[in-house]
C-alpha cells in the first residue's frame, strides 16, 4: 500500500519554520536533536505499549495514550525527512498484522538498533517506512495517525505561542 504524507510533512514543515525562527536554528544546526528526540520518543512509545515489561502485569497503555507518543515520534521523523528532502511516498506491505508482545518488542529494538541509518536521505526513508509500519502493527489505522498527528500538531503549535 501506498501512503502519501504530503500534508502532514507540509504541517511540520510549517512548524519547523515557526520553531526555527523563534529558536534562531536551522535543520543543519539540529540534525543530531532530532534524531535524540526520536531516539526519545520511540522511548516513550516503547514504555507506554510496555510489551518488554515482562517483569510487570500492567497492561499496555489506552490506545490514545500510545497513538499520542507515536506520532510524537512522526514530528520529528517528519522533520528530518524535511532537512533531507525526502519525498513523502511510503511504501507498506500489504499484509501488515497486530503484532503479540514478543514482537512488537523485536520490532521497537530493530527501531533503536538502525537508528544510526538517519544519516541519510534512503536511511531516513528506511526508517520512516518501518516506523509507518510499526503504527499498523500497533493497530492504528491511517485516519487515526492522520487525526491524532494533527491534534498534536496543533498543540505544539500552541505551545510556540505560548513560549513553551
Amino acid at each position: 500500500m501506498e501512503l502519501d504524507l504530503k500534508d502532514i510533512i507540509e504541517a511540520q514543515q510549517i512548524l519547523d519554520k515557526v520553531v526555527h525562527q523563534r529558536h534562531n536554528v536551522t535543520y543543519s544546526k539540529i540534525i543530531e536533536e532530532l534524531k535524540l528526540a526520536l531516539f526519545v520518543e520511540l522511548g516513550e512509545l516503547a514504555n507506554e505499549v510496555r510489551s518488554f515489561k515482562f517483569w510487570s502485569i500492567k497492561n499496555a497503555s489506552e490506545k490514545k495514550v500510545i497513538l499520542e507518543e507515536y506520532v510524537d515520534g512522526i514530528h520529528f521523523i517528519g522533520s528530518l525527512s524535511i532537512a533531507h528532502d525526502i519525498k513523502p511516498k511510503f511504501i507498506l506491505n500489504d499484509t501488515i498484522s497486530i503484532l503479540n508482545k514478543k514482537d512488537l518488542t523485536i520490532a521497537f529494538n530493530r527501531l533503536f538498533k538502525s537508528m544510526e541509518v538517519l544519516n541519510t536521505s534512503s536511511g531516513i526513508k528506511e526508517w520512516f517506512t518501518n516506523y509507518l509500519l510499526l503504527g499498523y502493527q500497533l493497530g492504528f489505522t491511517y485516519d487515526e495517525i492522520h487525526q491524532a498527528y494533527f491534534e498534536k500538531n496543533q498543540i505544539n503549535f500552541k505551545r510556540q505561542e505560548e513560549n513553551y
